[in-house]
């Protein structure tokens, strides 16, 4: 006889385990509940009423947990193409706001009873419900964890959160419960914030995270582990595109990738699928849709050999300073070279003139593919009188390092520097960015950073900015 369980998924498989977690949940913390009310009620203990009522929201968000799990099970339909897993993100989200109202509403009746002088007397009921209360909630909150772990399901993990602090709280109860009965009544309520305080605590990270998967953020890392994996597949040659989200446990990647136009479909085909492979691994269950470009490597190999070119023709020359901002455009009709010419600034513009047109009759000499070379003639900076401002600049500096720190991707802006010369004011700073990122991401990160400030201040002439890894 053949049983279900039999010929379901290993996806499938995990989503029952998660389903049953969720189920206990419910059960343990209704158990918890009306333990707690109960002993609440006779002891008049707001530690405990406190914990009641905790216990009660907890089971409203395991019953949360439970339908979350339930429908984000469901497999992909029309309306739905990528699942229904963000509803496990939004049960999470859900879950941590109300463990926020709990703790608002146990500090202000803490605040009351302390204002009143509303005491309670020990009771061995309620030390033994709080004792009960801990081994329970150890032993949920360890299976559900487990689960979550084993799955990746994020609802899993605020329940699992949510009788984690239900332990931590019932042992600051339990606490104060016990110093009730040793006669100081005051532990009662001051107990209860502490549960309160580590509610919020516990909680917080976990709706920041939940927030950031509802609105599509890509976990911190993740781009630049794609990207590495990628590139460690034999036939890629660069990433053009990467896109990554979270749904629930799942995890959706999309990939452009760069591969040489001479491969076969045959070979593109199976270096796609080896793509997939090497990115499996990332989540518990990836889906991975993989586009290829074709790339002529011939020119690729030419960008290279045209800027190295450049640059020992340069050196060879006294009066040019240094060579920047090459662009090589390959056409039917040949490769146009643009380029940024920098030169001595006591040069005329007939000699500089001059010095241009020797170095395009070289690089065409060098590289007989290139039909036309366009510089653009720069003059090398010379000494500029100048005072340093930053002492007289607060509120600019501080501005700078809020743009930095909240409209670029990088972070820790420090050592900003204003000067004035006769031009305008020139600014200078260090930032930090993750030392994984690539060479191109953080010149294209200083660049922003560049236009950003310029745009701010109309003064400012030119910006510096030293990118170093965090």
């Amino acid at each position: 006889m053949v049983r279900l369980c039999d010929i379901m998924s290993p996806h499938q498989k995990g989503r029952e385990k998660v389903a049953r977690a969720a189920a206990l949940s419910v059960g343990a913390a209704t158990l918890l509940t009306i333990l707690k009310l109960i002993a609440g009620i006779i002891t008049g203990s707001l530690g405990v009423l406190s914990e009641a009522l905790h216990s009660g929201l907890d089971l409203i968000a395991a019953g949360i947990t439970f339908l979350a799990v339930r429908k984000a099970s469901a497999l992909p339909d029309y309306d739905h193409q990528y699942g229904h897993g963000k509803i496990e993100n939004f049960a999470a989200l859900a879950e941590t706001i109300i463990l926020w109202l709990t703790s608002a509403w146990i500090v202000l009746e803490a605040v009351r009873r302390i204002q009143y002088q509303e005491w309670v007397e020990g009771s061995v009921i309620g030390i033994s419900v709080m004792v009960v209360s801990i081994i329970v909630t150890r032993w949920q909150s360890s299976m559900l964890n487990r689960t979550a772990s084993e799955h990746g399901s994020q609802a899993l993990e605020a329940d699992a959160l949510h009788f984690g602090a239900d332990m931590i709280s019932s042992m600051v109860v339990l606490a104060g419960l016990g110093f009730v009965y040793l006669g100081i009544p005051i532990a009662d309520p001051i107990a209860a914030i502490g549960v309160a305080i580590v509610i919020v605590v516990v909680s917080f990270q976990l709706g920041r995270r939940a927030f950031d998967i509802l609105v599509d953020s890509a976990p911190q890392g993740l781009r630049e582990r794609i990207e590495e994996k990628a590139l460690a597949v034999d036939g890629v040659h660069h990433c053009k595109r990467v896109r990554a989200r979270m749904s629930g446990p799942e995890l959706f990647i999309d990939v452009v990738l760069a591969v040489d136009e001479g491969h076969s479909v045959s070979e593109a085909k199976t270096i796609g699928e080896l793509v997939e492979r090497t990115l499996e691994d990332l989540a518990p269950k990836v889906d991975v849709v993989v586009q290829l470009e074709p790339i002529d490597l011939p020119n690729a190999i030419l960008e290279d050999n045209v800027y190295s070119t450049l640059q020992q023709l340069a050196r060879m020359r006294s009066d040019i300073k240094s060579i920047h901002n090459v662009s090589v455009l390959v056409m039917i009709e040949g490769t146009h070279i643009i380029a940024d010419l920098e030169m001595d600034a006591t040069l005329t513009l007939n000699e500089a003139h001059q010095t241009s047109e020797e170095l395009e009759h070289s690089i065409k000499s060098s590289i007989q593919s290139i039909s036309q070379v366009t510089f653009h003639l720069e003059s090398a900076g010379n000494e500029t009188p100048a005072h340093d401002i930053t002492a007289i600049s607060d509120e600019m500096v501080q501005q700078i390092e809020r743009i930095v720190e909240l409209e670029t991707p990088a972070e820790e802006c420090h050592e900003v520097r204003i000067s004035e010369d006769k031009h305008g004011l020139v600014v200078s700073l260090e930032c930090e960015l993750d030392g994984t990122a690539t060479l191109q991401f953080s010149h294209e990160v200083a660049d922003r950073i560049e236009l950003l400030v310029k745009r701010a201040f109309s003064r400012v002439n030119e910006v510096i900015v030293h990118v170093e890894p965090r």
